[in-house]
């Protein structure tokens, strides 16, 4: 059995040395991230997902703006929600108990940590969980893992909640 830092170790992205790199903002890219989590350039959706995957590599969010920020350069994009979607889950047991895995509609899977929590905010008028992500990024859960989540979930005085990392983290406001 692996201890949750050997877990977070063997799921962890390459992380890019933002806090490092201090470009200049260069203006803006007509690319968008719709509410679905399709990326679009130019109104076109991107369809090359190693293509979506270094894009997503270098997007980071600063003062609610999102950027894709290299060593040179810092480039704004539209962000219209979230820009990844947790569309899979599962389990993983650790030394330190029982961790919630999400996978996001990028194949990449995240660790829901007191580093990566779950919060909840308004989408379309109702209460979503959001998974907290490194640089300011985000990823909304999809309806599907909300249900089944439902369906697991524990309940308190606070209310309904999932447990991992040996962390609450609710469901509700």
């Amino acid at each position: 059995m692996h201890s949750l830092n050997e877990l977070a170790t063997a799921l962890e992205q390459p992380s890019k040395p933002f806090s490092q790199w201090q470009p200049q903002h260069c203006g803006e890219l007509p690319i968008i991230i719709n509410q679905q989590g399709e990326w679009l350039y130019g109104g076109s959706k991107i369809t090359r997902i190693a293509m979506v995957k270094l894009f997503a590599s270098v997007l980071c969010k600063e003062q609610d703006i999102f950027y894709l920020k290299t060593p040179i350069e810092k480039i704004a994009i539209t962000v219209h929600d979230a820009p990844f979607i947790i569309v899979n889950w599962r389990f993983e047991m650790t030394e330190q108990g029982q961790v919630l895995c999400c996978v996001d509609n990028l194949q990449r899977t995240w660790l829901v940590t007191c580093e990566q929590p779950l919060v909840v905010q308004d989408y379309q008028g109702n209460d979503v969980p959001y998974l907290q992500l490194p640089y300011g990024c985000s990823a909304r859960v999809s309806r599907s893992v909300f249900y089944q989540w439902a369906e697991i979930a524990q309940a308190d005085k606070q209310g309904y909640f999932i447990q991992s990392a040996g962390q609450r983290f609710y469901l509700n406001v």
